[in-house]
This record gives structure tokens, C-alpha cells and sequence, in this order.
């Protein structure tokens, strides 16, 4: 993705890179198509501009249904679209190359804006890295958001967007809203970037998240019950989980919140409260005895309320998922 400095606005993270993006391209009343599950402070921040936010059907694997996104946009159903095509949170998939480039054929095609949230995107997996749906954007529909909080420091909030046709009125509305980012913490960045290292740091940073997602899905093979089905990201830090019938994971949450284990329930990153028996989970962290001693845990009240066994749980190498997640 090739981009000139003109079309960037700095933003304070990627949360107001999404928030300026939103308010340039949607009024109230509008409604904003959304992969389902999607990351659970959309929902909020939907709704604080008066947004109807609109579950397109998802694949844990390939991503959106473009078929399903197609019908929504030729029934005149979305005044714009906001995905993550990329390490996709919370399942962590990837689009299909293919896929990406459809996806921008069509919002371009039906003049709809794309939000696209790159904010895992530089924390792939794989050698060869899968380019932006900005990539294939001709007419300047897709605006790409990102930042350097996943990748530096969660306290290095310096993000950006790439606006395409509405950049202008971006710059115009960051001015008014919160001026201008930390010069210093600006420059500073740009000395790193151009020295070479953030690359250096970045293929460091794969290697561990890799390593430490792979970690973690061994541990739910062996602790979680049988039938839990996880999925295996291409690239971030988190990935997506769905326990056999039985599991409410908001009653798991209750009761594991009580011994101080804090999870993120399913029904957060749905508008309509779907997915009760599925959560998300992080990997961030290095693995230590207390977090191994954690999920081994929920794993066994897991057991409990479903009634099964731990071990043998699925994952999306080995069976893959056959469900697909609909509206």
C-alpha cells in the first residue's frame, strides 16, 4: 500500500482513527454493517453516534460473506461498512486475497464507505504478508485505520488514517476535535521507523505471539472439554473460542470472577447478545504458571457446567469450523 504523507491524519490511537472515520462518512440514524463477532467496543462507540451497527454474516476462516454483503448493499441496507479484513479481533482470520479485492470492487462499486481496521495487520503470521483492502482501492472509498499500540506499547498512542476521498474533512474535523498528536512522541517514532529497527522489532514480535498462540490452543486441547472448538489465527494475539452446548460463558464469567479470573464473555461482541457459549482470548502476555494455572481453571468449570471430559477439543486445524456466523 503505497501512500503519500498528504493522505495521512495522525490520530491518538486507533479508537479515534475509527471515531473520525465514522463521523466524516455516517450520520445519526445511520446503519453500519459489522462482521459478527466483532471487537465489543465498536458496539458502544456505534452507539454513542447514534449508529444502528448491522451483523453481515462471517466465516471464522475466509471472513465476510461477501454474497451476504453484496445483498445488504444492493438493497440500499448500509451507509457504510467498518471490518477488520486483516488478524481479524476476535477470530483472527484473514481474507482470502481474492476476497479483498472483491471487497473493495464492491464498496467502490455501490460508493459505501469501508472502514478498514488494520490495527493487527502488521503482526501476520506468515512470511509473505497479505496486503490492505486500501490496497485495491481505486476511488477512495476505503479509509484504512491503524496505530502503534498493538505493536510498540499500549501507552504509545499514535495512530492514523488514510481517508481517501474524505481526507480533507478528516483534517478538518481532528483540528477541531482534539488539534494535533505529541510532536515529541511523533518524531520519536519517525527516528525509529527510518532507522530500521521497527522492522527488526516486528519480526521478533510475530515469532512470540505465534509462539504464545500456539501455547495457549495446546492448553485448551488438553484442559477445555470435549467438543470445544478454537480457532487458529493468522496473525495478532487473540482468537476466538466456542464451548459445546451446556456453556454459558456468562455464567462462567461470574464464577470465575469470584477466584479473580477475568474473561470476556461471547455475547459482548454481538449487538443482538449472540454467541453465549463462545468467548475470545488473549495471548498478549508471556505464559507463566499463573496464567497456565488460570486457564487450566476455566477449562475445569467449563467441564463442569457442560458435563464432559477435558481433552480432545477441536481446533480449526483439525476439523475445520462448519458453522458459519450469521445475522
Amino acid at each position: 500500500m503505497m501512500l503519500e504523507a498528504s493522505d495521512i491524519t495522525l490520530t491518538h490511537g486507533c479508537m479515534e482513527a475509527l471515531q473520525l472515520a465514522l463521523r466524516v462518512t455516517t450520520q445519526p440514524g445511520d446503519s453500519v454493517g459489522l462482521e459478527t463477532p466483532t471487537y465489543f467496543y465498536l458496539l458502544p462507540l456505534l452507539a454513542s453516534l447514534g449508529l444502528k451497527a448491522v451483523e453481515i454474516p462471517t466465516d471464522p476462516q475466509t471472513g465476510l460473506s461477501l454474497d451476504a454483503l453484496e445483498l445488504m448493499l444492493n438493497e440500499k441496507r448500509l451507509n457504510a461498512v467498518i471490518a477488520m479484513p486483516t488478524a481479524q479481533n476476535p477470530m483472527g482470520f484473514t481474507m482470502p486475497l481474492a476476497a479483498k479485492k472483491r471487497l473493495a470492487r464492491l464498496m467502490n462499486d455501490h460508493r459505501v464507505p469501508l472502514i478498514e481496521d488494520g490495527l493487527y495487520a502488521e503482526i501476520q503470521f506468515s512470511d509473505a504478508l497479505s496486503p490492505a483492502v486500501k490496497s485495491f482501492d481505486k476511488y477512495g472509498w476505503v479509509l484504512f485505520c491503524t496505530s502503534f499500540t498493538k505493536t510498540l506499547a499500549p501507552d504509545f498512542r499514535i495512530g492514523w488514517i488514510a481517508g481517501g476521498r474524505f481526507a480533507d474533512k478528516l483534517r478538518k474535523l481532528k483540528a477541531v476535535s482534539s488539534m494535533t498528536e505529541s510532536s515529541l512522541l511523533s518524531q520519536t517514532l519517525a527516528v525509529f521507523l527510518e532507522s530500521g529497527g521497527y522492522d527488526h522489532h516486528l519480526r521478533s514480535l510475530r515469532r512470540r505471539y505465534e509462539a504464545q498462540v500456539d501455547e495457549a490452543r495446546a492448553l485448551i486441547a488438553q484442559y477445555f472439554p470435549q467438543g470445544t472448538r478454537s480457532t487458529r489465527p493468522m496473525g495478532g494475539f487473540v482468537f476466538w473460542v466456542d464451548f459445546p452446548e451446556g456453556v454459558d460463558t456468562v455464567a462462567l464469567f461470574k464464577q470465575l470472577i469470584e477466584e479473580k479470573i477475568c474473561m470476556t464473555p461471547g455475547t459482548l461482541y454481538s449487538p443482538s447478545g449472540r454467541y453465549s457459549n463462545g468467548l475470545r482470548l488473549s495471548c498478549c502476555y508471556p505464559f507463566d504458571v499463573r496464567y497456565t494455572a488460570a486457564l487450566a481453571r476455566l477449562g475445569q468449570r467449563a467441564c463442569e457446567m457442560s458435563g464432559l471430559p477435558p481433552g480432545l477439543a477441536q481446533t480449526t486445524d483439525d476439523a475445520r469450523a462448519d458453522e458459519t456466523r450469521t445475522s
